[in-house]
């Protein structure tokens, strides 16, 4: 059940304080509560999806001395590459593969360090254009400029203003937003949504919020796709067990 709190969270939020010019507000030094390692796994619900060969080996694209492995946040998007892909190199084997972002987030470190002759890989998330769209739009009417955006604005998220939370396991949690449509559905559940008004920030923004919080008080909204792979492993696991339902790990 989706609720509302007025007190999850006092004091300036990080919407407004990521972008504005020198240090973001948000990196002032802090009594860290929740280590960095638990926060980014908290991005296990948001999953992401690559192009590999047939062997699950990451096939990213050369430009100079730099590898570029987008992260589609979309399976549709990633589905539409793999066919421009395949349609370009016919003689390659291709496919998409599903991580949880945390974990993408582990391999593209661990692929940095086997690199050599000064190659880099870099992994960009690539998001929906409609919710950098609205991020962009929110930003505009909190007083940032285009370029505060454009430097700052890598991957969007969305919250509000008091945090919308929902009830979890471990109690009441602010949610942060990878598309914006979610958030919104979520807002017209609630008699009292006109109390909230929407942010955007850049999600290492969003992470910095959940490491300097003196509790545990946030979480990701699982995206659509999380959803429909947790369905998946759920059929594959009723299909091995021979049509006896079976609970899906996350």
């Amino acid at each position: 059940m989706l609720r509302r709190t007025l007190s999850l969270l006092s004091g300036p939020l990080l919407a407004a304080a990521t972008f504005v010019g020198g240090a973001p507000a948000l990196l002032a030094p802090a009594a860290l509560a929740i280590p960095e390692a638990e926060a980014i796994k908290k991005l296990s619900v948001i999953p992401v999806f690559v192009l590999t060969n047939d062997q699950g080996v990451p096939l990213p694209i050369p430009r100079d001395k730099t590898l570029i492995l987008p992260m589609y946040l979309e399976r549709s998007m990633a589905d539409r590459e793999l066919a421009n892909f395949r349609k370009a190199n016919p003689q390659l084997k291709a496919q998409v593969l599903a991580l949880p972002l945390n974990v993408a987030t582990e391999k593209v470190d661990e692929l940095n360090k086997q690199l050599k002759d000064g190659r880099t890989l870099v992994a960009p998330i690539v998001t929906r254009d409609q919710d950098r769209e609205q991020a962009v739009a929110i930003l505009k009417k909190q007083g940032l400029t285009d370029k505060q955006i454009q430097d700052g604005l890598n991957t969007p998220v969305f919250f509000t203003k008091p945090f919308l939370t929902i009830n979890t396991p471990e109690g009441q949690r602010g949610v942060f937003f990878f598309r914006y449509d979610e958030m919104q559905k979520a807002l017209a559940a609630l008699p009292d949504a006109k109390k909230l008004e929407p942010q955007a920030a850049d999600l290492t923004a969003a992470l910095r919020e959940i490491i300097k919080a003196k509790d545990d008080v946030f979480v990701f909204f699982p995206t659509p796709d999380y959803f429909n792979l947790v369905q998946e492993q759920q059929q594959l696991q009723q299909k091995a067990g021979g049509g006896k339902p079976a609970a899906a790990k996350p």
